[in-house]
């Protein structure tokens, strides 16, 4: 499941990098996030913005993922009829220390379907969720809800703590 031409375009625009260093990181922040001295796995770091904004804070370590890998974990629970939440929360659950905090800023089902129909970008309907769909799987496969926010129901934010 790669992006479209245009929604690559659109993830790397100003627009967007005003939005991670305004909005999301800024909302990770009061949800708990930590960066200094600890260990950061980014998975769907995309151009590598939010990257450096990350290591400018002195992590002991950042590891960031985005060559495709993460959508070719979906691609295969597609395939094969597997939840590919279900799939990302037991591999975060394997690599967590106990304690360990996942942070995730996604769009809605609902919202992707919007822009969806604004922009022809054809999202495939299989890779979308609900914001109650994602909390009962992360809850579900041992993580705990520490912190949620939703905007207008089309962004989510979550904190879960691997329990």
């Amino acid at each position: 499941m790669k992006l479209c031409p245009k929604e690559f375009e659109a993830m790397q625009s100003g627009w967007r990098r005003w939005y991670i260093r305004e909005i999301e990181l800024k909302t990770f922040k009061k949800f708990g996030l930590w960066i200094k001295d600890r260990d950061i796995l980014e998975v769907g770091c995309g151009s590598g913005y939010a990257a450096s904004l990350i290591t400018a804070e002195a992590p002991r370590s950042y590891t960031g993922l985005d060559d495709g890998s993460f959508d070719a974990v979906l691609d295969f629970c597609i395939l094969h009829h597997v939840e590919g939440w279900r799939v990302f929360f037991d591999e975060c659950r394997r690599v967590l220390k106990d304690g360990g905090c996942i942070y995730i800023a996604d769009l809605s089902r609902s919202c992707i379907h919007a822009i969806d129909a604004l922009l022809r970008w054809d999202h495939a309907e299989e890779t979308l969720f609900s914001f109650e769909e994602l909390e009962r799987e992360a809850n579900s496969r041992g993580f705990r809800t520490v912190k949620k926010a939703i905007d207008l129901g089309m962004e989510g934010y979550f904190r879960f703590q691997k329990e």
